[in-house]
């Protein structure tokens, strides 16, 4: 009797895995048909868009954008121009100017990385030309008749007595 039993057992099985095999068919049917009716209606919508919508068209806008373009880049380089610079040089010329004077700055720069119009022996009488004083040493000394015991803040300027001082 159990090979009954399990004969009736396969049996429902295999019917319950038949249904379910048509149920999964019926139900992607049913989803292809929603899939093809969604594909009809968006290319129901392009079409309709595409009609309002030319290649031409793009094609226009695209070559007026480009000369847009251009009429703005020339209008850039016109505003950029220099005005003391006249339009005939010639820019190997300008490069051979740079070049010498880079050469010309190397050689003023070789004695300790000083330029040779800042250097101390460049022009020794400039000083008594101009009448101009020393440059301060950072030390500070003592006017004549004066004595050095006078206090001194932290800046090297004399000390205010306290009594002064109102607080």
């Amino acid at each position: 009797m159990s090979c009954r039993y399990e004969g009736q057992r396969d049996m429902l099985y295999n019917q319950t895995f038949n249904l379910d095999q048509v149920s999964f068919a019926s139900e992607g049917i049913k989803d292809a048909q929603q899939t093809m009716t969604a594909l009809k209606s968006a290319n129901k919508e392009l079409k309709g868009m595409m009609k309002t919508v030319k290649i031409q068209d793009i094609d226009n806008l695209q070559d007026e954008m480009m000369d847009l373009m251009d009429v703005s880049n020339e209008i850039q380089e016109t505003l950029g121009r220099s005005y003391s610079v006249p339009d005939d040089i010639d820019e190997e010329d300008l490069m051979g100017e740079l070049d010498a004077l880079e050469a010309d700055m190397g050689t003023e720069t070789e004695a300790d990385g000083v330029p040779s119009y800042l250097q101390p022996d460049a022009e020794p009488d400039l000083d008594a030309e101009l009448r101009l004083p020393s440059a301060p040493t950072g030390q500070a000394t003592a006017p004549a008749g004066r004595s050095n015991a006078q206090a001194e803040d932290e800046l090297g300027l004399p000390a205010v007595p306290r009594a002064t001082l109102r607080g």
